[in-house]
């Protein structure tokens, strides 16, 4: 994102048909090139989306909260691919005409909305923490009292009307030839539309349990899931993390009303919790740090768009 915003330095200015034409019949070893960067791009983002694969990842049967931590990783890798695409085509920010401006401010925009529900899912899950956490400190002086309490983790599984989205048909502009910067642009956003998407639908997914935002960003995508990625999708659910702390909720539960000796179940309980909170509060500053990039470009680029001369 830094470099995306660096060059910044001159206002946005609406390309004119001859500047388009002098960029679409440039030199042919140029556009060869510029081509191939776009390649690169494309090789560099398929390679990151192949590291993510659960089926990758030995002994990996479902989501868990360190893997989520990777994916927005990831989207902050798709960021700094993307600026250095664009100034390799000699595309900077300075240079972008209104649809290009357009389509990136529509893209990010959707991204921050994703980002804020992302932050709402893991607010729930920390309030659920701290209850468990809170009932358990109770079962030693007041089992009673911390039976009525002790919950097992309660996910959203509501959240088609947050994450929906609409794309509108054709709002992609047909751009002039291959070697154009602005199409070449468009097909490296196309590319971070999809795969951001997806991940971030994902990532709802093991944070809510709630298989629709994946299903919604498919739609959005346009079939890009493959049928294995959906696979992985319906078999997996909430985090792991989740499950198996409300999987020590069920047997603590179980060993404190038939009387046995609840003190493993209780320690193993705790450090369960314990290991949840610290991937939670990383998911937690990883998705801020996102959520501060994406608005740093978005402001850097509003602030070129308000520079237009009429």
């Amino acid at each position: 994102m830094v470099l995306l915003v660096e060059k910044l330095s001159h206002s946005l200015k609406p390309s004119s048909k001859l500047e388009n034409h002098h960029h679409c019949c440039h030199d042919h070893g140029r556009s060869k090139d510029f081509s191939a960067s776009l390649q690169a791009f494309q090789s560099h983002v398929s390679s990151c989306m192949n590291k993510l694969s659960l089926d990758s990842i030995p002994g990996s049967e479902f989501i868990s909260l360190s893997w989520i931590h990777q994916c927005l990783e990831l989207l902050s890798n798709l960021n700094r691919a993307f600026a250095k695409l664009v100034m390799e085509i000699d595309y900077p920010m300075s240079k972008w005409d209104i649809t290009s401006a357009e389509e990136y401010l529509n893209y990010s925009l959707k991204l921050l909305d994703f980002l804020n529900v992302i932050a709402s899912s893991l607010s729930d899950l920390g309030r659920a923490r701290m209850s468990i956490s809170h009932a358990l400190s109770l079962i030693d002086g007041s089992p009673e009292s911390a039976m009525e309490r002790l919950k097992a983790v309660r996910l959203i599984k509501n959240l088609n009307k947050e994450i929906k989205v609409e794309e509108k048909e054709g709002g992609e502009e047909k751009r002039l030839c291959c070697g154009d910067k602005k199409w070449l642009f468009g097909e490296a956003l196309m590319v971070m539309k999809r795969n951001g998407y997806w991940v971030c639908g994902i990532v709802l997914l093991g944070l809510s349990g709630d298989t629709r935002p994946c299903l919604e960003m498919e739609k959005l995508c346009r079939g890009f899931l493959s049928p294995s990625a959906m696979a992985a999708m319906e078999k997996n659910g909430a985090a792991k993390e989740v499950r198996e702390v409300n999987d020590c909720v069920v047997y603590l539960v179980a060993a404190v009303a038939v009387g046995e000796n609840y003190g493993e179940a209780g320690k193993n309980l705790e450090g369960k919790l314990e290991a949840m909170e610290k991937l939670l509060d990383g998911i937690g500053t990883r998705a801020d740090g996102l959520f501060s990039e994406i608005m740093a470009g978005r402001i850097e680029l509003l602030d070129g768009l308000r520079q237009m001369k009429p």
